[in-house]
């Protein structure tokens, strides 16, 4: 595979630069810049919940939630309603923010709940709780749909005693990185302790994809998934509902993705800012470039999470607690994650349409997973630049009248 470990020179620099040279002739790009909100949208309130959890001890349940809405979900969709009381805080999904035929049986939304249920139980320790977390039983629908009720999916008990985490430390440094990463590799040890991580090796497997001849198996499956997803109307069409391009949708939403959590470098985001807004087939088929030449490039260290059933629904919260209690650790020891789960969404897909598992199959044998089934995807290694942090409501707006 070529070796190219930093996006910049795949974008069309025709494009880029002509842009940028028509705004600044047409009247000052600094002035222009200014005006779009290129220079200031990283900025107020839809970034101020990162620093708005303390994790003091003696804080209310308002505080765990704090914590929980800085957790990873699917295109930043943040799925989630809380429930407080005295003893208890009940975790509700959204269905009206679900990605569609992105993710049609809210596998990856329930995965995102429990990244949430995660952060809000480190949480809680820290702050002199002791929790008992229910997670919900049962299968995920069959067909997902916006219009059904939010559905309770856990109950986090709360006791007086616990003890602190360090890992609930991370919380608010937490960012997926989807920019380059270094040559440096990660070391062995570091992998055998995020495999120590899961505490439920019944269901669930972390699946390492050491030796060159697997990761070049992943690569090969991930970048057909990836053109897959692209060719697929309906998918992009729901995928790039959650893109906020905008000063005014990052101001009005504070969800999804914005340029400047893509891994650009500053630079060039600022840059891209000021161009007019790419189709969803032209930012599609960007994604495909650089999924090939900066997320798969240089032979990265890959992995997957595997379940006995994906479709379980207390499997795939578990799932979702493994993925944030794997990258809190990451994020401790300077260490960048991000997911690459193209290959469970197609195998969604092909699931939803009743076509046959076609990706499902190929995926399974090439890698020889057995009786396991890929429900999240990623890769980690030592990131170029820093993550920055992503939009976030406040915990005030995902609260839910009791």
């Amino acid at each position: 595979m070529k070796r190219i470990t930093d996006m910049e020179p795949r974008i069309s620099r025709r494009r880029l630069l002509g842009g940028v040279a028509t705004l600044a002739v047409a009247g000052g790009m600094g002035w222009y810049a200014a005006g779009r909100g290129v220079l200031d949208d990283r900025r107020g309130a839809p970034l101020a919940p990162w620093t708005a959890f303390r994790g003091e001890r003696g804080g209310g349940p308002i505080e765990l939630v704090r914590a929980a809405v800085l957790a990873a979900s699917p295109h930043n969709t943040q799925p989630w309603l809380f429930e407080l009381h005295e003893d208890r805080i009940d975790v509700f999904s959204d269905p009206s923010r679900s990605l569609d035929d992105m993710d049609p049986f809210g596998r990856e939304m329930h995965i995102g709940l429990g990244c949430a249920i995660e952060n809000l139980a480190l949480a809680a320790g820290s702050m002199g709780w002791t929790t008992r977390v229910e997670l919900g039983a049962g299968r995920l629908p069959l067909f997902y749909t916006r219009a059904a009720p939010p559905t309770r999916v856990a109950t986090v008990r709360l006791e007086p005693g616990g003890a602190e985490s360090p890992l609930a430390r991370a919380i608010a440094e937490r960012h997926t990185n989807r920019g380059p990463y270094g040559a440096q590799r990660v070391p062995a040890a570091a992998l055998e302790e995020l495999s120590s991580l899961n505490e439920d090796r019944a269901s669930l497997e972390i699946i390492w994809l050491e030796r060159p001849d697997q990761r070049e198996l992943f690569a090969a499956h991930t970048l057909r998934a990836t053109e897959i997803i692209a060719r697929d109307a309906s998918m992009i069409e729901d995928s790039d509902a959650w893109f906020r391009l905008t000063p005014e949708a990052v101001r009005t939403h504070r969800d999804g993705l914005t340029f400047d959590v893509m891994g650009l470098g500053p630079l060039l985001t600022t840059a891209v800012k000021l161009l007019p807004r790419p189709s969803p087939e032209r930012m599609h088929d960007d994604w495909l470039r650089v999924t090939r030449d900066v997320h798969l490039a240089g032979d990265p260290i890959t992995g997957v999470i595997a379940a006995r059933d994906r479709y379980d629904l207390g499997a795939t919260l578990r799932a979702g607690r493994l993925w944030q209690r794997m990258q809190l650790w990451a994020t401790a020891r300077g260490i960048a994650m991000q997911p690459l789960s193209q290959v469970p969404e197609v195998i969604d897909r092909e699931r939803q349409l009743g076509r046959a598992p076609a990706m499902e199959r190929s995926f399974a044998d090439a890698l020889r997973l057995g009786d396991w089934q890929p429900t999240m995807a990623f890769r980690l290694g030592h990131a170029v630049r820093a993550g920055v942090p992503g939009l976030r409501r406040a915990a005030e707006d995902v609260i839910r009248a009791s």
